[in-house]
C-alpha cells in the first residue's frame, strides 16, 4: 500500500512558500480518498514546500556565508560557522538531510499522485505537465541542497511504499553529478521555450510578476538548472539556460517592462520583499496573532544594541535603540542583537574597501554624509542620532563606536540584512537566495569556460557598472583566462554576499578549503577546519539506519 501523507493546512503551506492559496483542509487524508481534481492535488502540492523552510535559517546561513572567505562568527560553540563538525556532531547537515529527504519524499508521491490522476481522468494531460513542472521545481530544489551539502547522496524519484522501505532506507550514496544530470535534464525538458522543442509547462515570467501567487515557477527552475550545469561543467547549457532567464527578466540596464525602472541597488536588501530582480526569495511572516515564520537571520546581523533594564524576552516595553553608539529609530527599541557576523578583514579591506567607489559598500562609506543608494553590504557609519540627543532631533552621519574614522577598523555587516522594527528576535525579512544578477554572473562564467572572454566580460560588467566599477576587459588581465575567471569570483563576493551561496560556489570551484584557511580571521575556526569540511557529514544515525550503505569515508581522515 502506498504510503500515507498528511496534507498539510493551506494556511500553514502559504505562510512557508508564501502561497496565496486558502485552500484547507480540515482532516487527514491519503491519496486514495483526495486528490480527485486539480484544486486538491494543489493543496496536496503545496505540503511539499514545508520542509524548505526548516532549512533555510540562522544556523543554514552560519554554514553557507560563516564558514566561507567573507564572514566569520565568533561564537565557540557555533559548530556550523567553526567547522567543529563530525559525523556525531553534523550540526545544521542534520536539518538539512532530515528536511531535504522529507521534502524528497514528499515530491516523489506527488509526482505519482498527479500522473495517477491523468490515468483515471480527473486532470488533463495539460493540466499534469504544470503540476509535475512544479514538483520537479520543488524536488530539484532539494537535491540541490543535499548536494551542496554533502557531495554524493542517495537518489530516488518514486514513492516510498510499505514494501520499499527498507530498500530506500539502505540506497547508498551516488555520484552527484549523475543526480545533477538527471535534474538538469529534466528541468530543461519541461520549462525551455516550445520553440526549442521543449513542454514550456510554466509560464515564462519572472518569479514575482505581476500577481503572481510566489509559487516556484519557471525562473525558479530554471536557476537551479543553471547552477547545477555550472557544478557539472555543462557550460553550453548553462549558457543556454541563463539566456532563457535573461530573455524573462529582460536588459538588465533598461528600464524592464512592468515595473518602470531598471533593476536598483536598493532593492537588494533583504526587508525589500519579492522585488522583480529576485528568482527566490524565502519569505517571513511575523503576525502579532496566528501562525507565524520568522528567522533569527538579522539579529546576528545587526551592530549590537546597548541593552537596557528590561531584557525579558516577552517584554513589550521598548529597550534602547541605541545600535553600537548610534540611536537608529528605525530599528527600533524591541530588537534583541546576538554576538554578531563580521565581514572578514580579506572583505572589507581588499573586496570593499571604506571609501572606494563600489556602491555596494555602506551607505555612508564614499565620505559624503548622504546616502549613496547602495545594497549596504557593510555599515562603518549611519545616519542616525547621538544617544545624548533625547529629542531625536538632529540626526547626522556618525561613525559606531567600535569602527574608527579612518575605515580600518571591521564593519558590522550593513543595512541589507537588518530588520526595521524588529521585535524580539524575530526576523521578519524576506531571504533571497536568487537573483537575476547571479544568472548573469553564471553566464559570464560559462562563456569564459567556453573560451569567449569577450563575452565573459561582458557580462561581468553588467553587475559591476551598476556598482559603479569600471568595466573590465580581457586585456586589463593580460588576456589571462584565469585571472579574469578570479576576478568572476571576487564579483560574486561582492554582488551576492550573504545570499546562502558562497561556501557552495567556492566547493564548487575547489578552493572552499584553501581560501576560508586564508582568509577566515574568525578566533576559532582555524583550530577546526579540516579539507573534509568541504562537505558536512551524514549524520552517524542516518549511516547507522542505513545499515551502514552510507559512509563518511572522508572524514575518517
Amino acid at each position: 500500500m502506498k504510503a500515507k501523507i498528511l496534507l498539510y493546512a493551506a494556511t500553514a503551506a502559504l505562510a512557508v512558500s508564501a502561497c496565496s492559496l486558502k485552500e484547507k483542509v480540515d482532516s487527514y487524508s491519503t491519496r486514495e480518498t483526495y486528490y480527485k481534481s486539480e484544486a486538491q492535488i494543489i493543496t496536496g502540492l503545496n505540503g511539499c514546500y514545508s520542509p524548505l523552510r526548516g532549512i533555510i535559517g540562522n544556523q543554514f546561513f552560519q554554514m553557507t556565508e560563516c564558514a566561507a572567505d567573507l564572514m566569520m562568527y565568533n561564537v565557540s560553540t557555533d559548530y556550523n560557522s567553526n567547522c567543529n563538525i563530525s559525523p556525531d556532531r553534523p550540526g545544521i547537515g542534520s536539518t538539512v538531510w532530515k528536511n531535504g529527504y522529507n521534502g524528497v519524499m514528499l515530491c516523489n508521491e506527488m509526482a505519482d499522485v498527479i500522473k495517477s490522476a491523468v490515468d483515471e481522468g480527473h486532470i488533463t494531460a495539460k493540466q499534469s505537465e504544470k503540476l509535475l513542472a512544479e514538483t520537479y521545481i520543488l524536488r530539484a530544489m532539494y537535491y540541490y541542497l543535499l548536494t551542496c551539502t554533502f557531495g554524493d547522496v542517495p537518489f530516488y524519484t518514486y514513492p516510498v511504499t510499505e514494501e520499499n522501505r527498507a530498500t530506500v532506507a539502505k540506497l547508498p550514496r551516488m555520484s552527484a553529478d549523475n543526480t545533477r544530470d538527471y535534474l538538469i535534464d529534466q528541468l530543461m525538458e519541461y520549462l525551455l521555450p516550445a520553440e526549442m522543442g521543449k513542454k514550456e509547462a510554466l509560464q515564462l515570467v519572472r518569479s514575482y510578476e505581476g500577481d503572481s501567487n510566489y509559487r516556484m515557477g519557471a525562473a525558479v527552475g530554471l536557476m537551479l538548472a543553471g547552477k547545477m550545469c555550472l557544478w557539472n561543467k555543462r557550460w553550453e547549457d548553462a549558457v543556454t539556460v541563463f539566456t532563457v532567464l535573461e530573455q524573462i527578466y529582460g536588459d538588465f540596464r533598461a528600464n524592464p517592462s512592468g515595473f518602470g525602472e531598471a533593476y536598483p541597488l536598493t532593492d537588494i536588501p533583504f526587508s525589500r520583499k519579492w522585488t522583480a530582480e529576485s528568482i527566490l526569495e524565502m519569505g517571513n511572516i511575523v503576525e502579532a496573532y496566528g501562525v507565524q515564520f520568522s528567522g533569527k537571520i538579522a539579529s546576528m546581523c545587526m551592530p549590537l544594541r546597548t541593552t537596557g533594564n528590561t531584557e525579558d524576552p516577552e517584554a513589550a516595553v521598548p529597550v534602547s535603540d541605541i545600535y553600537n553608539g548610534i540611536a537608529i529609530p528605525e530599528l527600533g527599541s524591541f530588537a534583541r542583537t546576538s554576538v554578531s557576523a563580521r565581514p572578514t578583514a580579506y572583505y572589507y579591506q581588499r573586496l570593499m574597501p571604506y571609501g572606494g567607489k563600489d556602491l555596494r559598500s555602506g551607505e555612508y562609506s564614499a565620505g559624503a554624509n548622504i546616502a549613496r543608494g547602495g545594497s549596504g553590504n557593510l555599515a562603518w557609519r549611519w545616519m542616525g542620532y547621538s544617544p545624548s540627543d533625547n529629542t531625536r532631533e538632529k540626526a547626522s552621519v556618525l561613525w559606531f563606536t567600535t569602527v574608527s574614522s579612518n575605515g580600518n577598523n571591521r564593519p558590522w555587516l550593513g543595512n541589507k540584512f537588518w530588520c526595521y522594527g524588529m521585535y524580539n528576535y524575530k526576523d521578519s525579512n524576506n531571504y533571497k537566495l536568487f537573483r537575476f544578477a547571479g544568472a548573469l554572473l553564471g553566464k559570464a562564467e560559462a562563456l569564459l569556460m567556453l573560451g569567449d572572454m569577450d563575452g565573459a566580460c561582458d557580462y561581468l560588467n553588467i553587475t559591476r557598472t551598476r556598482a559603479g566599477l569600471d568595466k573590465l576587459t580581457p586585456s586589463a588581465v593580460g588576456n589571462n583566462a584565469s585571472a579574469l575567471m578570479e576576478e568572476i569570483r571576487m564579483e560574486c563576493a561582492r554582488e551576492l554576499f550573504g545570499e546562502f551561496q558562497r561556501k557552495f560556489d567556492l566547493v564548487r570551484w575547489g578552493i572552499w578549503y584553501e581560501r576560508t584557511q586564508l582568509y577566515n580571521d574568525g578566533t576559532y575556526i582555524q583550530e577546526f577546519i579540516r579539507p573534509c569540511h568541504r562537505y558536512w557529514p551524514i549524520p552517524s544515525d542516518q549511516v547507522t539506519y542505513s545499515g551502514y550503505a552510507l559512509d563518511n569515508k572522508e572524514y575518517l581522515q
